[in-house]
C-alpha cells in the first residue's frame, strides 16, 4: 500500500490481477465472467436512456395540401376519428391529434396543418415547415380523382414547392455543420435499398411524402384505359420522388405505428404502394412509348412524355378560378367586435365620400350647363385657351 486507498474507478478484480483500470475497460468482462464497475455503469446508463425514450411522448407534423375541394378536411377528420361536418378551410389552418400508448399512458401528438386554395397559396408552405420540425414532418398531397385534368399539374407544382422549401432548410443546416440533412437523405435512400434496379434514376425526397387519391367512388366508373393511365402516372410520380401512394400509411407517419406491408397495383382497385416498393419495370411506359418498336423504346420515360400522354387523354389543365363564390368566407361565423366595428365605421366613411363626390360631379355639370361651356367640368382650363374663340385669320397672323 502506498498510503492511498484504491481509486473509485478501480475494481477489486483489477487490483488483484494487476490490471490497470484502462485495461479493465477494454476487456469489460473478466475471465471469470464477472463484470467490472465500468461495464455495470455503462449498462445502467443505457437502461436509463431507454426508459427515458420510452416514456417520452413523440411529436410529428403532417402538412396536408392538394387540389381545391379535394376533401382534405374530410381526410383529416376521418384520420382523427372526428364525426363532424367539414367546414371550408381559410388559407392555412391548424389542428392536432393525440394518442395514448403503453402502460404508462404516454401521450404522442401530431401537429396537422391544412393548406387551402390548391396551388394558389402554396407559398404558405414556408410558415409551418421550419428547421425545428423538418426531420419529423410528412407532406400529404390529396388529389381529386373526379377532376383528372388538373391532377398532374397540381401534383407537379406542389412537389416543386415542397422540395424547394425542404432543400432550402437543409442547405442552411448543412452550412452550420448539422448532421440532420445527411441522416434524412440516407433514410430516404434506405427505403429503396442498395440493390434496387432504379436507384440511379429516382430522386427520393429527403422528407416523407404521401399521395392520397380522394373521391374514388366517382373515379372507378371511368373508362378502364383512362383509369389505367392515371394510376400509372401517379405511380410514376410517386416512385420518382420516393413518395408513398396510399391512405393507410398516415398512422405510421403520425404516430410511428407499424408500416404498411401490403401492395396493390391493380388499377381496378384502390392503389396502395409504399415508397421504394415499386419499380419502373412494373409501372410500364406511357402509351406513346408503348406504340414504338422495341428497338426505339426507352426504359424510363421522361416526365414530359407522361404529361403529353396524360393531357391527350384527360385534356389540358383548367385554370383555377381563385375568386369562386364557393370559396367565399362567411365572416358572420367569426365575429370580432373590435374588427367588426372598425369595418362598419370605414364602410360608412366610404359611403359618405362616395356621396360627396357624386354631389360635386352634379354641381360641376350644372355649372357647365348654365355657363354654356359643356367642357368646363373637365377641369382642363389650359386646353380650352381661356374660352377664347379660334379663327384661321388669327392663326395666320401668329405665324407671320
Amino acid at each position: 500500500m502506498n498510503g492511498h486507498g484504491a481509486g473509485v474507478g478501480e475494481s477489486c478484480d483489477s487490483i488483484i490481477d494487476g490490471a490497470s483500470p484502462r485495461e479493465s475497460v477494454v476487456s469489460q468482462t473478466r475471465p471469470n465472467g464477472r463484470k467490472d464497475i465500468w461495464m455495470l455503469m455503462k449498462e445502467a446508463k443505457e437502461r436509463e436512456k431507454k426508459s427515458e425514450n420510452s416514456d417520452a411522448g413523440l411529436e410529428s407534423t403532417l402538412f396536408v395540401c392538394g387540389t381545391k375541394r379535394a376533401g382534405k378536411t374530410s381526410v383529416i377528420l376521418r384520420f382523427l376519428d372526428r364525426e363532424e361536418p367539414p367546414l371550408p378551410t381559410v388559407a392555412l389552418e391548424y389542428t392536432f391529434g393525440r394518442r395514448t400508448r403503453g402502460v404508462n399512458s404516454v401521450k404522442d401528438i401530431t401537429h396537422i396543418w391544412e393548406l387551402a386554395g390548391g396551388t394558389f397559396l402554396s407559398d404558405l408552405v414556408e410558415i409551418p415547415v421550419t428547421e425545428s420540425n423538418v426531420h419529423t414532418i410528412t407532406f400529404v398531397v390529396v388529389l381529386d380523382l373526379s377532376e383528372p385534368a388538373n391532377l398532374l399539374a397540381t401534383l407537379t407544382t406542389l412537389f416543386t414547392k415542397i422540395r424547394s422549401r425542404v432543400d432550402s432548410i437543409l442547405g442552411g443546416l448543412e452550412e452550420r455543420g448539422s448532421k440532420r440533412p445527411k441522416a434524412l437523405r440516407s433514410h430516404a435512400w434506405k427505403k429503396f435499398g442498395v440493390d434496387h434496379p432504379d436507384k440511379d434514376a429516382v430522386n427520393p425526397s429527403p422528407v416523407p411524402i404521401v399521395i392520397i387519391g380522394n373521391k374514388y367512388d366517382l373515379f372507378r366508373d371511368t373508362e378502364s384505359e383512362m383509369r389505367k393511365l392515371m394510376c400509372k402516372t401517379l405511380r410514376y410520380m410517386a416512385h420518382m420522388n420516393g413518395a408513398s401512394l396510399c391512405r393507410q400509411i398516415l398512422h405510421h407517419h403520425a404516430f410511428r405505428s407499424t408500416p404498411l406491408r401490403g401492395l396493390n397495383v391493380d388499377h381496378n382497385k384502390p392503389i396502395a404502394v409504399v415508397a421504394g416498393a415499386d419499380s419502373f419495370s412494373q409501372i410500364g411506359l406511357p402509351p406513346s412509348e408503348m406504340s414504338k418498336d422495341v428497338v426505339g423504346r426507352t426504359t424510363v420515360a421522361a416526365l414530359d412524355t407522361w404529361r403529353k400522354d396524360y393531357e391527350r387523354y384527360f385534356g389540358p389543365p383548367v385554370e383555377e378560378n381563385n375568386n369562386n363564390s364557393k370559396d367565399a368566407v362567411d365572416l358572420s361565423k367569426y365575429p370580432e367586435e373590435a374588427v367588426d366595428s372598425m369595418r362598419q365605421q370605414k364602410d360608412e366613411e366610404l359611403e359618405k365620400l362616395r356621396l360627396a363626390n357624386d354631389r360635386k360631379a352634379k354641381e360641376r355639370d350644372l355649372f357647365a350647363f348654365l355657363s354654356g361651356n359643356p367642357m368646363a367640368n373637365t377641369g382642363d382650363k389650359k386646353k380650352l385657351g381661356s374660352n377664347k374663340s379660334y379663327s384661321r385669320a388669327k392663326a395666320a397672323q401668329m405665324t407671320a
